[in-house]
């Protein structure tokens, strides 16, 4: 029998699957269209907000699809940069360009 924890997150991951890969094109869009100089998830999602794209901001919306994109060589961290929610350092994520 699968604990409660492990069945809940296998429920969040089954849900948000189908959803990946067009939350990965409107933060990849952002990046591109955004500050040259890069953006943090939270200056993602802030921008997906404003864009009207999502209604709430959502630290798992941007952070994990930004983890994805780094890993398929599509993004990558750029330096760092103080969060003005949290006060402290935050990755700086641009677009890698080949």
């Amino acid at each position: 029998m699968l604990s409660i924890t492990i069945r809940n997150r296998r429920e969040a991951y089954d849900e948000i699957k189908p959803k990946r890969e067009s939350r990965k094109v409107m933060i990849l869009e952002v990046l591109e269209n955004g500050d040259p100089n890069g953006m943090t998830a939270e200056e993602v999602a802030q921008q997906l907000l404003h864009d009207g794209k999502i209604t709430h901001i959502d630290p798992n919306f941007t952070r994990p699809r930004l983890t994805e994109l780094k890993e398929e060589g599509k993004v990558e961290v750029v330096g760092k940069r103080r969060s003005l929610i949290t006060a402290r350092n935050t990755a700086v994520w641009k677009v890698v360009k080949h």
